[in-house]
Protein backbone atom coordinates (compact mmCIF):
# COMPACT_ATOMS: atom_id res chain seq x y z
CA UNK A 1 0.00 0.00 0.00
CA UNK A 2 2.74 2.31 0.39
CA UNK A 3 5.48 0.93 -1.76
CA UNK A 4 8.84 3.16 -2.85
CA UNK A 5 7.15 3.46 -6.05
CA UNK A 6 4.06 4.80 -4.64
CA UNK A 7 5.25 6.99 -2.16
CA UNK A 8 7.71 8.54 -5.10
CA UNK A 9 5.07 8.83 -7.31
CA UNK A 10 3.04 10.91 -4.82
CA UNK A 11 5.81 13.06 -4.14
CA UNK A 12 6.49 13.61 -7.68
CA UNK A 13 2.84 13.76 -8.83
CA UNK A 14 1.36 16.73 -5.75
CA UNK A 15 4.51 18.50 -7.41
CA UNK A 16 3.55 18.94 -10.55
CA UNK A 17 -0.39 18.57 -9.84
CA UNK A 18 0.65 21.67 -7.06
CA UNK A 19 2.87 23.79 -9.50
CA UNK A 20 0.95 23.11 -12.54
CA UNK A 21 -2.29 23.59 -11.45
CA UNK A 22 -0.97 27.19 -9.45
CA UNK A 23 0.56 28.24 -12.68
CA UNK A 24 -2.37 27.79 -14.98
CA UNK A 25 -5.08 28.55 -12.67
CA UNK A 26 -3.22 31.97 -11.00
CA UNK A 27 -1.73 32.78 -14.52
CA UNK A 28 -2.66 31.32 -17.90
CA UNK A 29 -6.23 30.94 -16.89
CA UNK A 30 -6.99 33.68 -14.97
CA UNK A 31 -8.87 35.96 -17.49
CA UNK A 32 -10.80 33.16 -18.87
CA UNK A 33 -12.36 31.95 -16.22
CA UNK A 34 -13.26 34.90 -14.65
CA UNK A 35 -15.12 35.79 -17.58
CA UNK A 36 -16.86 32.42 -17.28
CA UNK A 37 -18.00 32.64 -13.62
CA UNK A 38 -22.08 32.48 -13.22
CA UNK A 39 -22.62 32.27 -9.29
CA UNK A 40 -18.78 32.12 -8.34
CA UNK A 41 -18.50 34.36 -5.23
CA UNK A 42 -16.29 37.00 -5.69
CA UNK A 43 -13.17 37.99 -3.11
CA UNK A 44 -13.30 34.38 -1.93
CA UNK A 45 -9.60 33.84 -0.84
CA UNK A 46 -8.04 29.87 -1.54
CA UNK A 47 -7.56 28.15 1.93
CA UNK A 48 -3.88 26.76 0.89
CA UNK A 49 -3.85 24.05 3.63
CA UNK A 50 -6.76 22.50 2.24
CA UNK A 51 -5.26 22.90 -1.33
CA UNK A 52 -2.60 21.24 -0.36
CA UNK A 53 -4.40 18.10 1.83
CA UNK A 54 -6.48 18.05 -1.55
CA UNK A 55 -3.75 17.37 -3.91
CA UNK A 56 -1.76 15.20 -1.77
CA UNK A 57 -4.49 13.14 -1.83
CA UNK A 58 -5.16 13.25 -5.78
CA UNK A 59 -1.25 12.17 -5.53
CA UNK A 60 -1.58 9.51 -3.47
CA UNK A 61 -4.70 8.13 -5.01
CA UNK A 62 -2.93 8.38 -8.55
CA UNK A 63 -0.34 6.62 -7.53
CA UNK A 64 -1.62 3.93 -5.33
CA UNK A 65 -4.28 3.03 -8.09
CA UNK A 66 -2.36 3.23 -11.05
CA UNK A 67 -0.10 0.40 -8.92
CA UNK A 68 -3.37 -1.79 -9.03
CA UNK A 69 -4.71 -0.72 -12.55
CA UNK A 70 -1.51 -1.11 -14.71
CA UNK A 71 -1.18 -5.02 -13.67
CA UNK A 72 3.21 -4.44 -13.61
CA UNK A 73 2.99 -3.08 -17.62
CA UNK A 74 4.43 0.65 -16.24
CA UNK A 75 5.10 2.90 -18.72
CA UNK A 76 4.65 6.79 -19.57
CA UNK A 77 1.76 5.67 -22.50
CA UNK A 78 -0.02 3.48 -19.81
CA UNK A 79 0.28 6.31 -16.90
CA UNK A 80 -0.52 9.00 -19.61
CA UNK A 81 -4.11 6.76 -19.73
CA UNK A 82 -5.11 6.17 -16.24
CA UNK A 83 -4.39 9.74 -15.83
CA UNK A 84 -6.24 10.87 -18.46
CA UNK A 85 -9.00 8.52 -17.33
CA UNK A 86 -8.89 10.18 -13.99
CA UNK A 87 -9.01 13.25 -15.74
CA UNK A 88 -12.29 12.79 -17.03
CA UNK A 89 -13.79 11.70 -14.27
CA UNK A 90 -12.68 14.85 -12.33
CA UNK A 91 -12.83 17.29 -15.65
CA UNK A 92 -15.96 16.28 -17.02
CA UNK A 93 -17.66 13.78 -14.29
CA UNK A 94 -17.94 16.05 -11.87
CA UNK A 95 -17.57 19.59 -13.40
CA UNK A 96 -20.75 18.55 -15.44
CA UNK A 97 -22.45 17.66 -11.77
CA UNK A 98 -21.31 21.34 -10.25
CA UNK A 99 -22.40 23.08 -13.25
CA UNK A 100 -26.23 21.12 -13.10
CA UNK A 101 -25.92 22.05 -9.14
CA UNK A 102 -24.50 24.57 -8.05
CA UNK A 103 -23.38 26.60 -11.95
CA UNK A 104 -20.40 28.06 -11.02
CA UNK A 105 -19.09 28.28 -14.29
CA UNK A 106 -20.64 28.40 -17.47
CA UNK A 107 -20.66 25.64 -19.86
CA UNK A 108 -17.46 26.77 -22.21
CA UNK A 109 -15.70 27.43 -18.68
CA UNK A 110 -16.59 23.88 -17.84
CA UNK A 111 -15.62 22.13 -20.88
CA UNK A 112 -12.08 24.03 -20.97
CA UNK A 113 -11.90 22.80 -17.69
CA UNK A 114 -12.34 19.48 -18.63
CA UNK A 115 -9.84 19.40 -21.13
CA UNK A 116 -7.67 21.13 -18.97
CA UNK A 117 -7.90 18.05 -16.33
CA UNK A 118 -7.14 15.53 -18.80
CA UNK A 119 -3.99 16.63 -19.10
CA UNK A 120 -3.06 17.65 -16.13
CA UNK A 121 -4.14 14.33 -15.13
CA UNK A 122 -3.27 12.99 -17.90
CA UNK A 123 0.75 14.13 -17.37
CA UNK A 124 0.56 13.24 -13.66
CA UNK A 125 -0.14 9.72 -14.58
CA UNK A 126 2.94 9.71 -17.02
CA UNK A 127 5.29 10.48 -14.37
CA UNK A 128 3.89 7.74 -12.10
CA UNK A 129 4.26 5.81 -15.14
CA UNK A 130 8.04 6.72 -15.57
CA UNK A 131 8.01 6.39 -11.60
CA UNK A 132 6.87 2.70 -11.58
CA UNK A 133 8.75 1.45 -14.62
CA UNK A 134 12.21 2.75 -12.55
CA UNK A 135 11.00 1.86 -8.99
CA UNK A 136 7.86 -0.82 -9.45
Amino acid sequence: MLSKATLTGTIVGFIFLFFSGWIFYESLATDFFSQHYVNMPSGISGEMNFIILGIMVESYLLSLLYGNWAKGNYNLQSGFKFGALLGLFVGLGINMVMLGTMELLDIQGTLVDAVWNLVYFGVAGCLNGWVFQKLG
